[in-house]
């Protein structure tokens, strides 16, 4: 209801002139000026942005100090920030009012002759660079004004105000969900930070780091080379109170250079790692520490990254037989992000606990009007970072997920899943497999659902199933549910393993006793791919299903009940027509209250009445599967015929119901899927 409201909010709007206040910078080395300002609509390609929060960045120092050879004024500064699309220009496609964005001052245009869009190795867009050091938009001009006088832009975001207007293709849309004022350090520092060394470096594990500046971006390259499971962190600064915070973030040692007596903080970090470290990063902004950076990296192939912003007219150097001697220097812009592409997958990452922005807050500032709070909090040496909230968001509900485990697999991850299902109205697992992709500019992978059988949970298949060599050779996204709610307190939930507890059989149950939270079958269709799909780098559009014995059953009513939603279907020894299994008459009497009403739930039923895409089914079943009574591959067999429905059930000799049986057959169903998926 709220956001139907802020949308009728935003239409009353739309294509007009609004004022708001903004803090100003009217003149270098002066307090912000906090003022009602005009905000112009969005023109061609724009997006007009209601801002949430904007967190104090060094850079909007170094230009309101006057060290910035393109700082214009006045203007309003601010480039780390969230807000609401409120209206967008004409041909703006990929927001739309109502949207969460992160203004960002790399944009991404993806268009297929941008060299730096298409190619994998860097995010420097050129597309609107020479607008934004002019302080205006793509066409020229401004959106900015106070009594007719031109106010500048800043960074192509200036996001101290309470309105912006910025290029389509720097808006970065996120998860609805996200905490817009946490998310909002994702503008810059942060992923800088982290970016420069997944990115740029490219690190190796179990390697050494130095890492230069503790503030924002240092301390997120130090969370980042812990996370790439570096062997050692040394961090450097002159202010010895930001060492625990570092060392909470990854570091193991923290060396203040005034404090270690007559020795150059060379020979003192020399005198730990002989030939140098693996990796030496400068958040300093300063040449000397620079140069430090470089001669301190390992000999032979050590790598010194630049992520500070060195005063105007300054200039590094270094004898070049510290380069010929293999050493690496380079530099990072935006942690080499590719901003509408990946900013998105940053905070879903931070959504599912894997990491975290809350120790870099150290102020948060309630009100536009206290903006110089920040500044003065940012210069005091306490601060790393200080975020204004600007306005209010309407009340979301937060996603409750979080990562129980991450661990490496065949070229990808696994990641072990909880979160609070509403559908089933209590706490579900899930496991996912996340292939690396080769590029990263290639397509998102497409997503297989795997769904267990009786007495199952997310684990049996993904540890016993053997489907990870095969997710990898293709490329493909592999999700493993659990097989029903657990621990609800329903009395009778546990008393036989074909009902119940791992036994939700994916319907959604209409029994009093029961319909509070087994309801499987919309958990699997709907809320399910809508999580997978919001907080994973996954293609949604692209889904296929399959399962087993259960979970088989689950898979072919899932297709039926769902024409064109799945692109391909498969099942090992599936439960094919419950209705005449005492397994299925159990269940359905249990959740449904009559064997009739699970008609709805048996696939041989539904393909008697099928009217959809007919895609291949393939089926196989074990030929000494001890349950084939209860499976009835026959009845498949015989409606598919009859209403001529392509089905592919091969008979497996002498295999019987378990994960020997699956694992040896995995591989051709991974392959049936894969082809369908167009991989």
């Amino acid at each position: 209801m709220e956001k139907l409201d802020i949308l009728s909010q935003f239409k009353e709007t739309a294509g007009k002139t609004i004022k708001c206040r903004a803090a100003v910078a009217w003149e270098p080395k002066k307090p912000l000026d906090v003022c009602e300002i005009e905000v112009q609509p969005p023109k061609k390609g724009e997006v007009r942005v209601k801002i949430f929060a904007n967190a104090l960045c060094h850079t909007d120092i170094y230009t309101l100090d006057g060290h910035d050879p393109e700082g214009l004024f006045p203007c309003i500064l601010g480039h780390e920030a969230t807000g609401i699309v409120e209206s967008i220009g004409e041909g703006v496609t990929s927001v739309q009012p109502g949207d969460i964005v992160i203004p960002c001052y790399t944009p991404e245009c993806r268009e297929h002759d941008c060299v730096f869009c298409q190619s994998p190795d860097t995010n420097l867009c050129p597309k609107i660079r020479a607008f934004q050091g002019k302080g205006v938009m793509p066409d020229g001009t401004s959106r900015f004004s106070k009594d007719g006088k031109t106010i500048f832009h800043f960074m192509g975001c200036s996001s101290f105000s309470e309105y912006t207007v910025v290029a389509e293709i720097s808006c970065a849309k996120i998860n609805p969900a996200a905490d817009v004022y946490q998310m909002c350090l994702l503008g810059c520092g942060i992923s800088t930070g982290w970016g420069a060394v997944f990115n740029n470096c490219r690190v190796r594990t179990n390697s050494t780091f130095l890492v230069f500046g503790l503030g924002a971006v240092g301390l997120a390259v130090i969370q980042a080379a812990k996370e790439s499971g570096a062997k050692l962190i040394i961090g450097i600064d002159i202010n010895s109170s930001k060492f625990d915070l570092a060392k909470k973030m990854g570091a193991n040692e923290c060396v203040n250079p005034t404090q270690i007596g007559d020795k150059s903080i060379k020979d003192y970090l020399l005198g730990i790692e002989k030939w140098g470290y693996d990796y030496t990063f400068d958040c300093t902004g300063n040449t000397k520490v620079m140069r430090d950076a470089l001669e301190l990296a390992h000999r032979g192939f050590g790598e010194s990254c630049i992520i500070g912003v060195a005063a105007a007219g300054h200039e590094i150097a270094t004898r070049p037989f510290q380069l010929v001697t293999g050493r690496i220097w380079k530099g990072t812009a935006f942690g080499g992000w590719k901003s509408r592409t990946e900013v998105p997958q940053l905070v879903t990452k931070v959504m599912r606990g894997e990491t975290t922005l809350e120790p870099f807050i150290t102020h948060t500032i309630k009100g536009l009007e206290r903006v110089n709070e920040s500044i003065d909090a940012l210069h005091s040496g306490d601060c790393i970072r200080a975020v204004v909230h600007i306005s209010e968001r309407e009340t979301v509900n937060p996603l409750s997920i979080t990562t129980v485990q991450s661990s490496r697999c065949f070229n990808g991850y696994v990641k072990r899943m909880k979160h609070f299902s509403k559908v089933c109205n209590s706490e579900m697992s899930f496991s996912i497999y996340l292939p690396d992709l080769k590029g990263r500019t290639d397509r998102l992978p497409p997503v297989l659902y795997y769904l267990s059988g009786l007495t199952c949970t997310d684990e049996n298949a993904l540890v016993k199933s053997g489907y990870a060599s095969f997710a990898s050779k293709y490329g493909l996204a592999v999700v493993f549910p659990d097989t029903s709610p657990r621990n609800t307190g329903i009395e009778g939930e546990t008393d036989t393993w074909t009902f119940g507890a791992g036994a939700g059989w994916y319907v959604d149950a209409t029994a009093d006793k029961w319909k509070k939270h087994y309801n499987m079958y919309t958990y699997i269709n709907e809320e399910l791919p809508q999580l997978i799909n919001s907080i994973f780098p996954v293609d949604g559009s692209r889904v296929s299903i399959m399962g087993h014995s259960m979970g088989g059953h689950g898979a072919l009513i899932s297709y039926l009940r769902n024409p064109g939603k799945y692109k391909s279907v498969s099942a090992l020894a599936p439960v094919c027509n419950p209705t005449e299994s005492d397994w299925g008459q159990q269940a359905f009497k249990g959740y449904l209250g009559t064997v009739e009403a699970g008609k709805q739930y048996d696939a041989v039923e539904l393909l008697k009445t099928y009217e959809g895409p007919k895609l291949p089914i393939l089926v196989d079943q074990g030929t000494a599967d001890k349950s084939l009574n209860d499976l009835k591959p026959q009845a498949l067999d015989e409606v598919c015929a009859k209403v001529n429905h392509p089905l592919k059930l091969r008979y497996q000799s002498n295999y019987d119901h378990s994960y020997y049986f699956v694992s040896t057959f995995m591989g051709d169903h991974i392959e049936h899927h894969a082809k369908a998926l167009g991989l």
